[in-house]
């Protein structure tokens, strides 16, 4: 069997620069020593889960609008009027869109001085949560206008082995921790601020779903040290606490998600912390002291295989 290690990624790959991750890969690392870029996936990628290895935080999931413009009101900057006043609209959908595209529309020049600006203000803002969380956020990103976006956004903290949905159009990005996200394809997501990108405001605007609301944890079942999740369009997702042997319906990666590892397929294989083992299609048996996670495809028709326990 074939051990590969995966790049764990804390940046996007410009154009013109190094040469981009495969989109097709259905299992990707992020790990974020500084909060890293927030994007949006284009409805054709398809949603995107999001499975913590280490205590991690992620942006997404929009704030009641009505409570951002309260938050941004203390901060008292010029040039912050017109975005307070349409968060304020009764259509929270809207209020988002409006808000969001004011920050946008402005050239470079103006969006980097009202960044600094924001941040300075907020340095003065005591006690407040999502200015405390954009002053951490300005260390890192002080001249960017995705500054103001991470006040829109609610911060979801997980576990290790959580696992959080990300559906296509909303906006979210790792602002601290490790995870591995799990997809059909890893596509082309949008850059949406806190990155050298310049954000395609109309392309945005076009494909943000303004929804209101935290992120949502997707639950598992578990049973016997198997914790199986609902399916992700063609994509199986099952996490191994301890050590299962199992009956796999198509082939499958195996990743060591938190610790160090093992897999037989013919074969005992060690498995370091964040390595992936491609096993074909049959009995597969898994163990770690941490989690294991098997990401495996569905079969051509469309037929849900899945992953049989063996008891």
């Amino acid at each position: 069997m074939r051990v590969r290690a995966q790049r764990e990624s804390g940046a996007v790959a410009r154009a013109g620069g190094r040469a981009r991750a495969d989109e097709t890969s259905r299992s990707w690392w992020m790990r974020a020593d500084h909060p890293l870029p927030l994007q949006l996936r284009r409805s054709q990628d398809g949603p995107v889960r999001i499975v913590a290895a280490s205590a991690s935080t992620v942006l997404t999931g929009f704030r009641d609008p009505a409570e951002v413009a309260s938050d941004l009101e203390l901060l008292r900057v010029h040039g912050l009027e017109d975005v307070i006043s349409v968060l304020r609209r009764p259509d929270q959908g809207e209020a988002l869109l409006y808000a969001l595209g004011l920050i946008f529309a402005t050239g470079r020049a103006a969006q980097i001085s009202l960044a600094r600006r924001v941040a300075a203000a907020a340095a003065e803002c005591t006690g407040n949560p999502a200015l405390h969380r954009l002053l951490g956020v300005a260390r890192h990103h002080p001249d960017d206008p995705g500054l103001l976006v991470t006040t829109f956004l609610h911060e979801n903290l997980l576990a290790p082995g959580d696992v959080l949905d990300v559906s296509p159009g909303a906006v979210h990005g790792l602002l601290a921790g490790r995870a591995l996200h799990v997809a059909a394809a890893r596509g082309r997501p949008i850059t949406v601020g806190l990155s050298l990108e310049p954000v395609p405001t109309q392309e945005v605007l076009q494909r943000i779903a303004p929804r209101v609301g935290p992120g949502r944890l997707v639950p598992g079942v578990l049973r016997g040290g198997v914790l199986r999740f609902p399916p992700l369009e063609d994509v199986d997702l099952v996490q191994v606490v301890g050590e299962a042997s199992m009956s796999m319906g198509t082939a499958a990666d195996v990743i060591a998600l938190d610790e160090a590892g093992w897999v037989d397929a013919g074969g005992r294989v060690a498995v370091q912390a964040g390595d992936t083992v491609p096993v074909p299609a049959g009995q597969v048996q898994v163990g770690s002291r941490g989690r294991m996670v098997l990401v495996s495809a569905t079969v051509p028709d469309g037929a849900r295989v899945g992953v049989s326990l063996e008891v």
